[in-house]
């Protein structure tokens, strides 16, 4: 396998760097370094100051034989100009009646295209081309230029060159050229080729070729990518070798061989389309016979579908589905990935109209570890069927809403262990409110009626037709107050917006509705205001309850923009919470948590916290705190901790974690052109690091480098991933994959392509 691996590997790199050409994805820009322009220095055209005639020709000199239409010879700053075409010599001979001209000395010629000069040219004004012996040129739209020893130049259309080498970099930073026998440039297409072709990394020939093509332009071009080199513990020495095809304007797909020594050769492949209004993608991965996997077949397959249609419809599509349960650990890129126990299949229809708007959702999973019982799987929604109506509404006026659910539950197969409940849910919440707003205050009653009505068979133990019906009373009320001031020597607006909110729902005995969906709502601010503590209908939480809070901001009165805020509430339980899920006892106590949340943005500083503390047992059930300090686009520092600690209520039947991570990551420049990157999570309980990587990148406006040293754990045994990338830039010639990309932006806040 190591032998075969190594000839595979050597075919698919030369196969890359020899037939590749930049190929762009779509909606991908190139970074442009900020000390590089986007052109060369190009010499200035010469100035022209009277009005030309299309195709008439403007001749200047210092001295001049003239024959009426004849053969004139200029001499001394010569300058020529048609149209958009300019020449400047030391000498020219100007045939008037073939409308063509030979120039000597110090040529040059300007168009819209392409800049060139050299010893001596012929131009030929009526066919709109020219000759060039022993010529340098500089290509305007991508900073290509090079020395060719013949040239031919069409206006508008191509160039040919032979004998002659290409680069994109500035004359002092000759990092890459290649030399070739022959290149045609093709100005209509943006595009160019090279025959016989030998790349040069420090005027050391690297590679030969004997055919290569690229862009002119950051247009979309067919052709394969930069490949992506790295090391793994899990799959050894890896290489990607992405080709791009730009089937249409609308349509592309990029086909990856990703080449692993100790697993063998896995395809990978994406394809994406824009249709009128919508856009789609699929992905693909196969594995064959994977040695490190008992020689089995491994696969993903990955497919999202978003339409928008009429004037506010909407559909999205989504579609997953992995061969195996390990599928995700050994080539996953992180825990939250690597983690992954379901897989989602799910259609949405969206519409609204003036006052309404219904969605339709078909929905199913895919169980990536079958060891996992059918009773703690997710069900399947076949249908769901969400209306929601609010035909009244308006300030100081009566308002009406309705929401309203239908949905059918199914698990599949009963497990043979367990009778499963399957049937239908109906679910009907009307509401009436009057809500009075002011410039400095709010107050909004609000009444409604919750019905709940199932249709179940007898598997699971629950009657046919159980049903549930419960009023809800709520009453929000708020101040606001602000006043003028200053801090740090700016002008500011300092608010305070003290708010009350009362819930009232009486208790009913819930035991006989089963549990489809419904779980608990994770504790936060937003929490204290919310009518029911579960998150589906299966369950309405009775409450009597006061929720007091109060917010403070301050403004920046220049600017509008919120400067910082602090906000604390806490829930007031004015008698017991006795509905509960089978698997969570909560904790009764008179009060909830208190939450506290204080926010700040100031220059470069970016500070949040969240703070959970129970003043029942005096201890903090979660502390989530993050700092970034941003002084320039390409400098970056995050520093967080986060704290959770199971809360008291939970019963043995249901499982969570305490969590104590520290977590740091940054982009930081050293130099114009080099900058780090990192990222560290670490465990405090487990005093071990969760994920780590740490990085090094060059950019300038020829070259590009990156290198990425990880290690993360891959699941919850604790078992590492180890690996380390690379990848080489060559601007204008071949583009960066934009994996690498893509994972430094979700892994660090604030993360930029290009400094």
């Amino acid at each position: 396998m190591k032998r075969s691996f190594y000839k595979h590997l050597l075919a698919l790199v030369l196969l890359a760097t020899c037939l590749s050409g930049r190929a762009e994805q779509p909606a991908e820009v190139d970074a442009e370094h900020p000390l590089c322009p986007q052109t060369l220095n190009i010499p200035a055209r010469p100035e022209i100051f009277v009005p030309l005639k299309p195709g008439e020709i403007h001749m200047t000199a210092d001295d001049a034989d003239l024959e009426e239409g004849g053969i004139s010879v200029l001499r001394g700053n010569v300058e020529i100009t048609r149209d958009r075409q300019q020449v400047s010599a030391e000498t020219i001979t100007f045939d008037q009646a073939e409308n063509d001209a030979d120039l000597e000395g110090n040529v040059e010629y300007w168009d819209d295209a392409i800049y060139l000069s050299g010893e001596s040219a012929h131009i030929e004004f009526n066919q709109e081309n020219g000759e060039f012996e022993n010529a340098y040129y500089m290509i305007k739209d991508n900073r290509g230029r090079g020395n060719a020893d013949k040239l031919f130049h069409q206006y508008g259309k191509q160039t040919k060159l032979e004998n002659v080498d290409y680069t994109t970099c500035d004359p002092e930073d000759n990092f890459w050229r290649f030399s070739a026998e022959k290149i045609d440039l093709n100005h209509e297409e943006n595009w160019g080729s090279a025959r016989n072709v030998f790349l040069h990394i420090k005027d050391i020939p690297v590679l030969y070729t004997p055919y290569i093509s690229f862009p002119l332009s950051k247009e979309r071009k067919t052709g394969f990518l930069i490949p992506s080199f790295g090391n793994t513990n899990r799959n050894g020495v890896e290489v990607l070798t992405p080709f791009y095809w730009n089937i249409a304007p609308d349509k592309d797909a990029t086909i990856t061989p990703r080449l692993m020594s100790d697993s063998g050769l896995m395809l990978m492949g994406q394809f994406r389309y824009l249709l009128d209004r919508g856009e789609g993608e699929l992905n693909a991965e196969f594995l064959p016979s994977d040695s490190q996997f008992e020689d089995e077949d491994r696969s993903f397959l990955s497919f999202t579908h978003r339409q928008d249609f009429l004037d506010t419809g909407r559909v999205f599509m989504t579609y997953n589905r992995v061969s195996d349960k390990q599928y995700f650990e050994d080539f996953g890129n992180n825990i939250g990935v690597t983690s992954t126990r379901y897989l989602e299949r799910r259609a949405d229809a969206f519409y609204s109209g003036n006052w309404w708007n219904l969605r339709g959702r078909v929905q199913d999973y895919q169980t990536v570890d079958n060891t996992i019982p059918v009773n703690l799987r997710p069900y399947k929604r076949l249908p769901q069927v969400i209306f929601n109506a609010y035909p009244i509404t308006g300030n100081r006026r009566i308002n009406l809403r309705l929401e309203s659910e239908f949905t059918y539950f199914d698990r599949g197969d009963n497990d043979i262990f367990f009778n499963d409940t399957n049937g239908a849910r109906v679910d009907l919440y009307p509401s009436v409110s009057y809500p009075i707003h002011t410039p400095y205050s709010f107050f909004i009653p609000k009444a409604g009626v919750r019905y709940t009505q199932y249709s179940l068979n007898d598997e699971g133990g629950f009657k046919p037709s159980p049903s549930r019906t419960l009023p809800i009373v709520s009453l929000d009320s708020g101040l606001f107050f602000e006043r003028q001031g200053r801090l740090f020597n700016r002008e500011y607006i300092h608010t305070l917006e003290p708010r009350l909110y009362y819930l009232y729902i009486p208790h009913d005995d819930q035991t006989d509705l089963p549990i489809f969906d419904t779980g608990l709502y994770n504790f936060s601010f937003d929490s204290l205001f919310r009518e029911n503590r579960f998150s589906g209908p299966d369950r309405l939480g009775d409450a009597n309850q006061v929720t007091v809070a109060i917010t403070s901001r301050f403004i920046d009165g220049r600017t509008g923009r919120e400067a910082g805020y602090v906000s604390l509430g806490q829930i007031y339980y004015l008698r017991d919470r006795e509905v509960h899920l089978p698997t969570l006892q909560e904790r009764e106590e008179a009060s909830s948590p208190l939450v506290a949340e204080v926010g700040l943005s100031l220059e470069h500083w970016r500070f949040r916290n969240t703070l959970q503390w129970d003043p029942n047992n005096d201890r903090t059930e979660q502390l989530v705190t993050a700092l970034q300090y941003n002084p320039g686009p390409d400098k970056v520092i995050n520093i967080g901790y986060r704290k959770r600690r199971t809360s008291n209520s939970i019963s043995a039947g249901f499982a969570r974690t305490d969590i104590e991570q520290t977590e740091m990551s940054f982009v930081w420049p050293l130099t114009n052109k080099w900058r780090v990157v990192g990222n560290w999570d670490y465990s405090l309980p487990e005093e071990r690091t969760v994920d780590a990587f740490a990085g090094l990148e060059y950019e300038s406006c020829c070259w590009g480098f990156r290198a990425v040293a990880r290690r993360f754990i891959t699941d919850s045994s604790g078992d590492y991933n180890t690996g380390v990338f690379l990848q080489l830039e060559l601007k204008g010639l071949a583009g960066i994959g934009e994996k690498t990309v893509e994972f430094l932006e979700e892994n660090i806040s604030g993360y930029k392509r290009g400094f």
